[in-house]
């Protein structure tokens, strides 16, 4: 439905008299009332209600969007309304609420208001337009801007994807989100330096022969290289964490802030992450003090970070430090004691999370926990190396056992998946999970929970924060890894085999061929990307390689830039942009340089939404 059908004269109002929240919506709802819109006002305003208890429906910017799918809508409408002096309704960022937006749905039309949000999308991104539509001096004004909206080659608007795009989320998720969002960006920054620190020493005690840590000679240097690595990843963690917050002023604060709370006070990687959010708020609320003009250059490189750096320090040592300590403390203890009866249960929790979404965000959590015991809890990540590498590895395995349950594709999938297993990254199974995930998680969840219990059962220490056989010269216990991994890889191959059917072969196999690629050149590009995930390798590229996949399949023209590891790769340019019509972020982690799509339309996922719903994300030309 076309909004510009659902916003009439009568819906507007320029000036409302409104004082409050309670009483803004009792007047649009009047308003909707007085144009015949509903049957019912005093239930439309109690469904209105309803929505706001879900989460406040006040954005930035002084924008507020109440809605409501009722039964007491007679016809669809979108009411507007001006409040001149503001109201506190309520809004995330703390500011007054000055334009809003109602819109009316009946029950009963699932993708109606999502379509319409969809198509307002379009025009409260343009950087001058809600300037204009405060300053309209009448509502013939008012409506013309509100109803020049220029449908698009994809059929309705530049942001028209309603089989995906979701309700706006609530203030507390849209917080969570971006929590979410400051971590995986710090522990992605972290990784590098528990890997390269943590296999060097592994390496310099198992080569030395001796259960210490060598103190003369090559090895000890070695040792020294390792040992510098896991002293500076708790800083990394936290200096990134809130560099992802605040920006480059963020960064000193938090990395001498979680230096001071892990080397003085031993609050370990907890201190580090309580550290970095704290760090990155204050730098965050210190921007917003404004400077004179006079002092304005000085603020990013020298005030930001030197009052920054004070504060969370500060805040470390007289405040903070010692219950972070302590808290940490009673999490070693907590696993020194599972360390004994507990382990089947911890193994099973372990193994669940560490393989249930293959890199994702929950084994981010599980790995992580157990990565950053490597040199306290080193058999934490022996039970967790294992889960890590049984996913690919039992699908590559029933793909050998029963080629018929696999379509070709599937089949070619498993010789990588395998090869991913061996050396620790579970990313590999996701191409099975995407594509069955009712009968594919189950047997990943199973394999990961036997091989993380296994390798517990056998005492296996890993001194590696790494998983796969790849890290097989610095476990102890290597039958007991290897049984494990093989355990957990069969479990979840003979289950994947017993829930799928036999597979009649495609014979279409145009897109199997794997000839679908990212537009390199610029300005040639109907849509855009960005893919970053925490790790910069697999989520980033299979969810750009989906993506590529999608676009070839519906004849859509997509130009994908990858953020990873080796950092920014086809690198979207203006002209990408002044040519494309939308832009998707699919992304675990804040991405960078987000201010060059400010004029286009959005759509922001993560890279798992991107793996699992590539077609619904792209819409056809035809």
């Amino acid at each position: 439905m076309d909004i510009t059908d659902l916003i009439e004269s009568e819906i507007i109002c320029l000036d409302l008299k409104a004082t409050n929240k309670e009483d803004v919506l009792a007047e649009l709802t009047d308003l909707l009332d007085a144009a015949g819109k509903l049957v019912d006002k005093t239930q439309f305003l109690a469904d209105v209600w309803k929505r706001e208890e879900i989460g406040n429906t006040g954005f930035e910017e002084g924008i507020a969007i109440p809605h409501a799918k009722s039964g007491a809508v007679a016809k669809p409408a979108v009411a507007v309304g001006i409040s001149r002096s503001g109201i506190d309704y309520g809004a995330e960022d703390g500011e007054l609420s000055d334009v809003f937006f109602m819109l009316a749905s009946p029950d009963g039309q699932d993708h109606h208001h999502i379509e319409v949000l969809a198509q307002l999308s379009t025009k409260l991104i343009e950087e001058s337009f809600i300037t204009k539509l405060k300053g309209a001096e009448s509502v013939e004004e008012a409506l013309e801007l509100l109803t020049d909206i220029e449908p698009t080659q994809f059929g309705h608007t530049a942001f028209d994807v309603p089989e995906f795009i979701a309700e706006p989320l609530s203030p507390f998720k849209q917080r969570l989100a971006h929590i979410k969002e400051h971590l995986l960006f710090g522990t992605s920054h972290m990784i590098p330096f528990i890997v390269a620190g943590g296999v060097l020493l592994s390496l310099s005690v198992m080569i030395s022969g001796h259960g210490g840590v060598p103190e003369t000679g090559m090895l000890a240097d070695i040792a020294e290289m390792g040992i510098a690595g896991l002293t500076l990843f708790t800083a990394v963690l936290g200096g990134y964490i809130a560099y992802s917050i605040a920006d480059k002023p963020g960064l000193a604060p938090g990395m001498i802030g979680s230096w001071v709370a892990v080397n003085h006070y031993h609050t370990g990687f907890l201190g580090a992450i309580v550290v970095g959010f704290f760090a990155g708020f204050v730098v965050q609320m210190l921007k917003k003090i404004t400077l004179p003009d006079s002092m304005s250059s000085l603020g990013s490189i020298f005030i930001y970070p030197l009052v920054g750096t004070f504060a969370t320090c500060g805040a470390v040592m007289w405040l903070i430090g010692n219950p972070i300590a302590s808290a940490m403390l009673m999490l070693n203890e907590w696993l020194t004691g599972m360390a004994g009866s507990g382990k089947v249960l911890l193994g099973s929790i372990l193994g669940a999370m560490t393989a249930f979404d293959m890199g994702g965000p929950i084994n981010k959590v599980a790995t992580l926990f157990a990565q950053t015991q490597v040199n306290t809890q080193p058999w934490l990540m022996g039970g967790v190396g294992i889960a890590i590498c049984t996913p690919p590895l039992g699908l590559a395995l029933a793909t050998f056992l029963s080629p018929k349950k696999f379509k070709r594709d599937e089949r070619e999938a498993g010789k990588a998946a395998g090869i991913m297993g061996m050396i620790g990254i579970s990313e590999g199974a996701i191409p099975f999970a995407a594509a069955d995930p009712a009968r594919v998680l189950p047997a990943i969840v199973a394999g990961g929970i036997v091989g993380n219990v296994t390798g517990f059962m056998f005492h296996v220490l890993n001194h590696a924060p790494w998983g796969g056989w790849i890290v097989l010269p610095v476990v102890d216990g290597k039958l007991g890894y290897l049984i494990g991994t093989l355990l957990g890889a069969l479990t979840t191959a003979l289950i994947v085999i017993a829930l799928k059917k036999t597979v009649n072969e495609d014979e279409d196999h145009a897109l199997a061929s794997g000839h679908y690629s990212s537009v390199e050149g610029e300005g040639e590009a109907d849509i855009l990307a960005v893919t970053s995930c925490p790790s910069g390798v697999a989520h980033t590229f299979l969810a750009a390689k989906s993506l590529e996949k999608a676009a070839c399949a519906l004849g859509v023209k997509i130009k994908v830039e990858t953020q990873g590891a080796n950092g920014i790769i086809n690198r979207i340019t203006e002209r990408d942009i002044a040519k494309a019509k939308l832009v998707i972020f699919a992304h675990d982690v804040a991405i960078k340089a987000p201010e060059r799509f400010t004029n286009i339309a959005t759509i922001d996922v993560s890279t798992k939404d991107a793996m699992l719903n590539a077609a619904a994300l792209i819409q056809s030309k035809r």
